[in-house]
């Protein structure tokens, strides 16, 4: 998700555009490549996916997310593997940071139909 900003330097032609991440919010339609589920400093779900990822936080793995909210995880987990299953995709939403495995921070699913 990026929002692009343009700048005109006054008394010139001179003009540029720069895309600017946005810290936090939905990705839509995505597609699972790999889903994992490991106790790395505590229970995490890592999701690989074959769109490129979105990663304002510049975390270090860009190759999917990671879900780690204890409160969502299992119903997450669920969610993911009946996408996988059944080949649908699915809307994440990053939290805009970090988490310990590297990967951008996923706090919610949502099943596509």
């Amino acid at each position: 998700m990026k929002a692009f900003v343009a700048l005109m330097v006054m008394g010139g032609v001179v003009a540029f555009t720069q895309a600017i991440a946005l810290p936090s919010g939905w990705i839509r339609s995505i597609t699972i490549a790999t889903i994992s589920e490991n106790d790395i400093d505590g229970e995490v779900v890592q999701i690989t996916v074959n769109e490129v990822v979105d990663n304002p936080a510049h975390c270090a793995d860009s190759t999917g997310y990671a879900i780690r909210d204890p409160n969502t995880v299992r119903g997450s987990l669920a969610l993911l593997m009946s996408a996988f299953v059944t080949g649908k995709q699915v809307d994440i939403f990053v939290t805009g940071g970090c988490d310990k495995t590297g990967m951008p921070a996923v706090s919610g699913v949502t099943l596509r139909k």
